[in-house]
């Protein structure tokens, strides 16, 4: 089921507090994993940017699967408003790009550190 959208939400508005909403998750991990690396242990940052990303990726599959339930309210006649429909894919769209993003950086880190001579 997705989360009924109010009816004056433009798309704009929508990928802008959602593309904010992922880059303050993100920004927000990588000073939780510096801060606390004085701190703790090296695996506790990493758990930290896991726990992250994990979130960061249940959120995506939560906006996937809104966006597909509402393509299917459309065809079935129980949304009538295009433009919803329209807001809920570009949503959808939007985290699925900063998740590919995000996933690019990671696994650019990861060579970079198996490229390394010791």
């Amino acid at each position: 089921m997705y989360i009924e959208m109010r009816k004056d939400m433009d798309l704009t508005s929508a990928v802008t507090n959602l593309g904010s909403d992922y880059v303050s998750k993100v920004t927000q991990a990588m000073y939780d994993s510096v801060s606390d690396s004085s701190t703790t242990s090296e695996t506790g940052s990493f758990d930290t940017i896991y726990k992250s990303v994990a979130g960061l990726l249940n959120d995506t599959n939560t906006y996937v699967q809104q966006a597909q339930q509402a393509e299917v309210d459309y065809a079935l006649g129980k949304m009538t408003n295009a433009h919803e429909l329209g807001v809920y894919q570009q949503q959808a769209n939007i985290a699925l790009q900063y998740t590919v993003a995000v996933r690019d950086k990671v696994l650019e880190a990861y060579n970079q550190l198996m490229n390394m001579s010791i």
